[in-house]
């Protein structure tokens, strides 16, 4: 009797799983289209909160691996619904603290499963190992339900992952490693698994600190290039601050620009390709610059024109700066010296460097006479 009772209920559990697995294969396309259309949604609400974002991804789980699932954990799956990482999106941020403003995020935009849901991060144990994710089941908020290209997603839920870049490597080195519990690490090997997962802390913390620095350094160079330019050393922020703030430098460039009807755009990357070829020709300073400037703007104008022949109507903010190199070298050295300062910075075609050097000598001798 108990035999035929215990036949019963594997059947019937049989039964209950496999429904479950045809009510998977039935909605499969749904979870599909939902899953994309959430990470597409979530895209658009980080880009508009300038949220910077290193990665985000997303899957449905497959057949195989939800049969494992369920076959796993039977008594806590009772139908489909309850399995609620079937969508699951992965947002990783470059430091640590834009984990909380992605979440902040999450939850004011989507309905938080809060039975479900969980700081991961808050486990960490002295004890414990790596880096965890903090993990929201969510479904889409009442209000966007009512728009008509969301209503088929009612009742959906997913599962968003939020992580670090180096919480991430954590996860992902682990994982392949096949050492995820504590317990199944070698005993000899525990200490190096929790030195590493304290440097990769601390390593999160300090990449958050020089983020904060940088901003704090870029926000008071305005006012030391006012006060004393002679501290301020050339780097990108503040070779680009001086960039934007400098009526002389924007003076110079009008004229350059004026004569060909064009206009300045800015181009940071541009910016940060002038300061190695500033410290090349010895200005090591905002100071300097300005110096240089003051002496051979006009020289400069002319420069330009002699050397390009061309109808460019776009320039980038600081190529002044970038003639300026050219007219102190030429200034300075010879022929030889402006090929070396050529092939130093591989500008232009190899088989070509020597007549530009020929070209840029001519034009800047002409630009003198012309000054004269």
């Amino acid at each position: 009797m108990a035999k035929k009772k215990r036949n019963h209920n594997d059947a019937h559990k049989k039964d209950i799983f496999t429904a479950k697995i045809k009510e998977y294969d039935q909605q499969c396309v749904l979870y599909t289209d939902f899953t994309a259309k959430v990470e597409g949604l979530v895209r658009d609400l980080l880009k508009e909160d300038n949220l910077r974002i290193h990665s985000i991804t997303s899957r449905i789980k497959n057949r195989a691996a939800l049969r494992v699932k369920l076959d796993r954990s039977e008594e806590k799956y009772t139908k489909l619904s309850d399995v609620t990482d079937i969508s699951g999106i992965r947002i990783i941020t470059y430091l640590a603290d834009e984990v909380d403003k992605a979440a902040k995020l999450i939850q004011q935009e989507f309905d938080i499963d809060t039975d479900h849901s969980v700081d991961k991060r808050t486990l960490l144990d002295p004890d414990r190992f790596g880096y965890l994710s903090l993990h929201y089941v969510v479904k889409l908020s009442p209000a966007r339900l009512q728009l008509t290209e969301y209503q088929r997603f009612k009742g959906c839920k997913v599962e968003i992952q939020i992580r670090s870049i180096l919480q991430h490597t954590w996860a992902e080195v682990e994982h392949d490693l096949g050492y995820k519990g504590k317990e199944a690490v070698p005993r000899e090997i525990r200490r190096r698994f929790s030195r590493l997962a304290g440097l990769l802390e601390l390593a999160d913390d300090e990449f958050t600190e020089i983020r904060d620095s940088l901003l704090q350094y870029e926000t008071s160079l305005p006012q030391r290039i006012i006060d004393a330019p002679a501290s301020v050393l050339i780097d990108k922020a503040s070779l680009w601050a001086f960039i934007k703030n400098s009526p002389l430098l924007k003076e110079i460039e009008r004229k350059m620009v004026s004569r060909r009807k064009g206009e300045i755009i800015k181009d940071e990357e541009y910016v940060g390709r002038l300061v190695d070829k500033l410290h090349y020709v010895g200005l090591k300073t905002v100071a300097d610059i300005v110096s240089s400037l003051e002496e051979l703007g006009e020289v400069i104008v002319k420069f330009r024109k002699e050397l390009i022949k061309d109808t460019t109507t776009v320039f980038p903010s600081g190529v002044s700066l970038f003639y300026l190199c050219y007219t102190l070298v030429a200034r300075d050295k010879s022929e030889d010296g402006l090929l070396s300062y050529l092939e130093n910075f591989e500008l232009g075609p190899p088989k070509r460097r020597k007549s530009i050097a020929q070209r840029v000598f001519s034009a800047y001798k002409q630009a003198i006479t012309q000054r004269k």
